[in-house]
């Protein structure tokens, strides 16, 4: 993360965003012990490969700068159109499995603003439940 020391974002997970580093070992595989001494300013390289170094830093980079600075409208519309995109799951389906109308969701992806609170509220419990079965 450029202009940012991944040390510091790293404690700034652990201390400010409480996130254990048992978890953080469970989502990366790397041990909690090598976490805690990246996090202490350790150098840790001889116990982890360069590919895992650089997806810690990018998770980390990711909770700590990119969740806070994203709306959670433009993370929904980004990850219905990862479904679209990616999955190749036409509007018509997500529409299905959410109750809603197809052009909702178009009109959505569109202008974030366009749906009530509810229907965004269906919206994005769909597409991230559709999300995380098909990234499984």
């Amino acid at each position: 993360m450029i202009g940012h020391e991944p040390k510091e974002l790293l404690r700034t997970l652990l201390n400010d965003y409480k996130m254990p580093a048992a978890s953080l070992s469970k989502i990366t595989g790397i041990s909690e012990q090598v976490i805690l001494d990246f996090a202490n300013g350790e150098n840790i390289q001889p116990a982890i490969t360069q590919t895992e170094m650089m997806d810690l830093i990018d998770l980390v980079g990711l909770l700590v700068i990119g969740v806070p600075s994203t709306d959670a409208n433009e993370r929904v519309s980004a990850i219905t159109q990862a479904l679209t995109d990616e999955f190749g799951i036409p509007v018509e389906t997500i529409s299905l499995f959410s109750n809603l109308e197809c052009e909702d969701i178009e009109e959505f992806m569109k202008e974030n603003a366009s749906l009530s609170i509810e229907k965004r509220y269906s919206l994005a419990v769909t597409v991230l439940f559709l999300h995380y079965i098909f990234k499984r």
